[in-house]
C-alpha cells in the first residue's frame, strides 16, 4: 500500500533545455520545495457598472518553477546530481571496478528534468514534472557529529502534471559520508586527476564543522517575446564560492590568516566502504580561500571556538578553483 512516505524525487539530464526526458535517477532526499510561480497581471480598464476587478481581464504573463531539495551524501547514485551542481563531470575506471568521477565548474550549466511524486490519501501518486531545471546554487554542509548534507536550489522553466509517473529505483549498497569518516587538510595541493585523488600536506584537526556554498548566479530573467511567457535558458554568471568553518582556538594559525590575508587551501575528504581499489570517497577541493573574519572572543570563560567566514578564489595558477571528486562503484555518472 502506498503511504505518504512513498514520495519521490528523480531527474535525468536534458539534451535540450526545457525538453522533457524521463527521470532515471532517483534520490534519497530528506526535503523538497519544488513549486510553480506565475506572474499574474490584472487589467485595470474602467467600465461602467464594474465595481471589482473583472475576471476576463486577468492574465498570466510569465511563469516559472523550481525549488530546493536536501539529501544526505551517499557513496553511490550521486554522479548526476554532482554534475548538475558543478556543471561538468567525467567518470573513469581506476581499476578493479573502482571508478573516479571528477566534477568541475562549467561555462554553460546543464539542465535536467526533475519529477516529484506526491501521494494522495487514497494511495494515488501524482507526478509533478519540472523541465529546464538548473542548479542555481548549492551547499555542502559538514556538521559536527552529522551526516554530510547536500542542499541545492533549482530554477526550472516549466511544470506539468500530464507527464507519466516514472517508477523510482535506487542504488543498492550505498554508504553514508559522515563526521566519523571525514577529514580536512590545507597547504600545498596536489590536484586530482581522472584517476588519482587530490591531496594536501597539513591536517586540520581543530575544525569542528563547516560548509561550502556555491552560487552560479544564473541569469533567470530571460523572458522574451515569442516564448509564450517562458524563459530562455539562463546564462551562468560569475560564481561566488564561500563558506564557514567553526574552529577550536588552539593556535594562532587562523587568527594570523585573518589579520594577514593569508591564502590557504581547503581539502575536505570523506572515506566510506572498501572498493576494489581504495575506498568510497567524496572529496571537495578549494584551491585557495581567504578568511573574512573573525577574531576570538572570551566566551564568558568557556572554551573558545571561532566561527570563521571565508571566500574561495581562483589561486591565479591553479587549473580549477574547485573540484568535487568521488570514488564509487558506479560505472557512469
Amino acid at each position: 500500500m502506498t503511504t505518504f512516505q512513498d514520495c519521490s524525487l528523480g531527474l535525468s539530464k536534458e539534451s535540450t533545455y526545457g525538453t522533457s526526458v524521463t527521470p532515471a535517477r532517483f534520490l534519497e532526499f530528506t526535503s523538497e520545495t519544488f513549486d510553480y510561480a506565475k506572474n499574474v497581471v490584472q487589467g485595470e480598464g474602467l467600465r461602467v457598472g464594474s465595481r471589482v476587478n473583472r475576471s476576463g481581464r486577468r492574465v498570466v504573463t510569465t511563469s516559472d518553477a523550481g525549488g530546493d531539495f536536501e539529501m544526505e551524501c551517499l557513496s553511490k547514485g550521486m554522479g548526476l546530481v554532482w554534475e548538475q551542481c558543478m556543471g561538468t563531470g567525467t567518470s573513469t575506471l581506476v581499476s578493479a571496478s573502482t571508478y573516479q568521477q571528477v566534477f568541475t565548474l562549467a561555462d554553460t550549466m546543464p539542465s535536467a528534468t526533475w519529477q516529484k511524486g506526491i501521494p494522495r490519501y487514497d494511495g494515488t501518486v501524482d507526478p509533478y514534472t519540472f523541465t529546464g531545471g538548473m542548479v542555481d546554487s548549492f551547499e555542502l554542509e559538514f556538521g559536527n557529529g552529522e551526516i554530510a548534507k547536500l542542499k541545492a536550489t533549482v530554477d526550472a522553466r516549466d511544470v506539468t502534471t500530464a507527464t507519466a509517473y516514472a517508477t523510482p529505483s535506487y542504488s543498492s549498497a550505498a554508504n553514508l559520508f559522515h563526521f566519523a569518516n571525514g577529514s580536512l587538510s590545507t597547504g600545498t595541493v596536489t590536484a586530482p586527476t581522472t584517476t588519482t585523488l587530490a591531496s594536501s600536506v597539513t591536517s586540520l584537526g581543530n575544525v569542528r564543522s563547516g560548509n561550502i556554498k556555491v552560487a552560479h548566479n544564473l541569469g533567470t530573467s530571460r523572458y522574451n517575446y515569442g516564448a509564450a511567457g517562458k524563459k530562455a535558458k539562463p546564462a551562468t554568471g560569475r560564481r561566488d564560492i564561500t563558506g564557514t568553518l567553526t574552529v577550536e582556538y588552539d593556535s594562532a594559525t587562523f587568527r594570523d590568516a585573518v589579520l594577514n590575508e593569508t591564502a590557504m587551501s581547503l581539502v575536505l575528504t570523506f572515506s566510506a566502504g572498501v572498493l576494489g581499489v581504495g575506498n568510497e570517497t567524496l572529496q571537495v577541493v578549494l584551491s585557495e580561500i581567504k578568511l573574512d573574519g573573525k577574531l576570538p572572543t572570551t566566551n564568558g570563560g568557556d572554551e573558545v571556538t571561532v566561527d570563521l567566514e571565508y571566500t574561495a578564489l581562483d589561486n591565479l595558477t591553479a587549473t580549477q578553483p574547485m573540484w568535487v571528486v568521488t570514488r564509487t562503484a558506479d560505472t557512469a555518472l
